[in-house]
């Protein structure tokens, strides 16, 4: 395999990770910094509103005892230790991408089990609701890759690519139009949509101007997050909506705006600063 196909086959991967939730090991480790660092952001814009409005988080007059704090981070490590076996399985060799993902979905179920949530008919109305998700997104899918092949049939990638690696202009500014342009299509294309139609097109552009795809699979992640809380398509916003019916649709996404800014920040941190997705893949492979 030359160097320019293994660039793509790598490229390929870190593309399908926010769309199949799975990925190569060289693929999280790239996303780890940039998710801590994310996590920052998004924690930092939390406080800043709490200290700015104290009345949306009131503080606890009841004293928490030790004991209480305790048994209460004590319920998250079922779902952590989910997914460190997820990840050492994957980074270990033990399993391949698509063998990590039912081993994931086996170890809920297991853990379920065992804490005693499968009760009631809970597993039966799970696997109705799977069974409805997948086959939604699994139409979105089909049409999304009819659409790229489509294109790539056409030569779109490659027209779109070669103007503008043509372009009399420093790469920086392509990528910022690049961001523009996902940031825009994110407000009226649902995540499935811009990855599977989107991305392929300026793929190849990005690798033409000497990018990392990696630096860049992680900056479509972080894009696709915020198509995900952006009206009037935002999906994120209609599962909150659903959760907390009392809330207005308006209402909700005002609330979610604001977190918009921070991962605007982290997109501009990870383009002037890549190794913050790229360190951790360089020197662990």
């Amino acid at each position: 395999m030359t160097a320019h196909s293994s660039r793509h086959l790598q490229s390929g991967n870190i593309l399908r990770c926010p769309l199949v939730q799975f990925c190569s090991a060289v693929d999280i480790m790239g996303g780890i910094l940039p998710g801590l660092m994310m996590a920052a952001l998004l924690s930092a814009t939390v406080i800043i509103q709490v200290l700015m409005k104290p009345e949306i988080a009131p503080r606890i007059t009841q004293r928490v005892s030790f004991a209480e704090r305790v048994s209460t981070s004590a319920q998250a490590i079922p779902t952590i230790l989910i997914a460190v076996m997820i990840i050492v399985s994957l980074y270990v060799g033990i399993a391949t991408p698509s063998e990590t993902g039912a081993f994931g979905a086996a170890a809920a179920v297991l853990v379920a089990l065992v804490m005693g949530r499968l009760r009631g008919g809970v597993m039966q109305k799970a696997l109705q609701k799977t069974v409805r998700t997948t086959g939604m997104f699994m139409l979105l899918l089909v049409g999304g890759l009819f659409s790229s092949f489509v294109l790539t049939r056409l030569g779109v990638p490659q027209d779109v690519s070669n103007y503008l690696t043509g372009l009399d202009v420093e790469p920086w500014v392509i990528i910022v139009m690049i961001n523009i342009l996902l940031l825009i299509m994110g407000m009226f294309l649902d995540p499935l949509s811009i990855l599977v139609i989107v991305v392929p097109i300026f793929l190849e552009t990005v690798v033409g101007l000497g990018y990392d795809p990696i630096w860049f699979g992680v900056i479509v992640t972080i894009q696709i997050e915020i198509a995900a809380i952006t009206p009037p398509v935002g999906l994120n916003l209609f599962v909150l909506r659903t959760v907390v019916p009392d809330l207005s649709l308006s209402d909700t996404a005002r609330g979610a705006l604001i977190f918009v800014l921070p991962m605007l920040l982290g997109i501009v941190l990870l383009m002037i600063f890549p190794q913050i997705a790229l360190w951790l893949p360089s020197v662990m492979f």
